[in-house]
C-alpha cells in the first residue's frame, strides 16, 4: 500500500486532482476543503493515501495531513459509511471540529453534512465515540478555547450559515483577536468575517 504520494500537481478540481510522479499521473479523491488548500498546477504537493479496494474498482483518496488519512479510515470502518460519506464529513469539517462533534454527541452539527441523515450521524457517533477518544486523544486534551469555537460554529450553523464558511469566520476571528475571546464575542466577530 502507498503511504503517500509526493510529485507535481498536474490539474485540480474540487472533488479529484492528478499527481504525477516519476512520469506516471495518479488521480485521487479529495475532501472539498482540500481543493482551495492546494498549490498552483505545476507546482510540488504531497498527499497522503488511502487506497480503497473493491470488488469493482480500487480508488485512491488522497489528504494533505496525516492526521485527516487516518481519520478517513477510520470513518470507513463505520457501518453505512462509505468513502464518499467519509469525504464529505472530512470536507466540510475540519478534522477537530469533527472529531469534537462525535465526542460531544453533536448530532445538529452532524447533520448539516451533506448525505449524513440523523440515523447515519447517530450511528456515527455510537460507534465513533470510544475510537474518536482513544485514537485521536487531542480531543480529549482540547482546551477550553477549542470548546469554545466549537459551540460558536454550532450556533452559525444553527443560524444557516455553511460550515465550511461558518469554520473560516471563527478563524479568521480568533487569529485578529488579542485576547481569548468569550463566546458570544467569538459569535458576534465571525458574523463580521462572513
Amino acid at each position: 500500500m502507498m503511504e503517500y504520494l509526493q510529485g507535481t500537481l498536474i490539474s485540480a478540481s474540487p472533488l479529484k486532482t492528478v499527481v504525477e510522479v516519476h512520469g506516471i499521473g495518479y488521480r485521487l479523491a479529495l475532501p472539498l476543503s482540500h481543493y482551495s488548500k492546494l498549490p498552483q498546477i505545476g507546482r510540488p504537493v504531497l498527499l497522503y493515501i488511502s487506497t480503497v479496494i473493491r470488488e469493482d474498482s480500487h480508488r485512491h483518496y488522497g489528504f494533505l495531513t496525516l492526521g485527516e488519512r487516518d481519520l478517513f479510515e477510520v470513518l470507513i470502518e463505520v457501518s453505512g459509511i462509505g468513502p464518499k460519506t467519509a469525504l464529505a464529513l472530512i470536507g466540510h469539517l475540519e478534522a477537530n471540529y469533527l472529531q469534537q462533534a462525535i465526542s460531544q454527541s453533536n448530532l445538529a452539527l452532524l447533520c448539516k453534512v451533506p448525505g449524513i441523515g440523523r440515523k447515519t450521524a447517530e450511528r456515527l457517533i455510537v460507534e465513533m465515540k470510544d475510537k474518536i477518544l482513544k485514537t485521536f486523544s487531542s480531543v480529549s486534551q482540547i482546551p477550553g478555547e477549542k470548546e469554545t469555537a466549537s459551540d460558536a460554529l454550532s450556533a452559525l450553523i444553527n443560524l444557516g450559515y455553511q460550515p465550511m464558511q461558518a469554520q473560516k469566520a471563527i478563524k479568521t476571528a480568533e487569529e485578529l483577536a488579542e485576547h481569548e475571546l468569550a463566546l458570544p464575542e467569538l459569535i458576534t466577530r465571525a458574523l463580521q468575517h462572513i
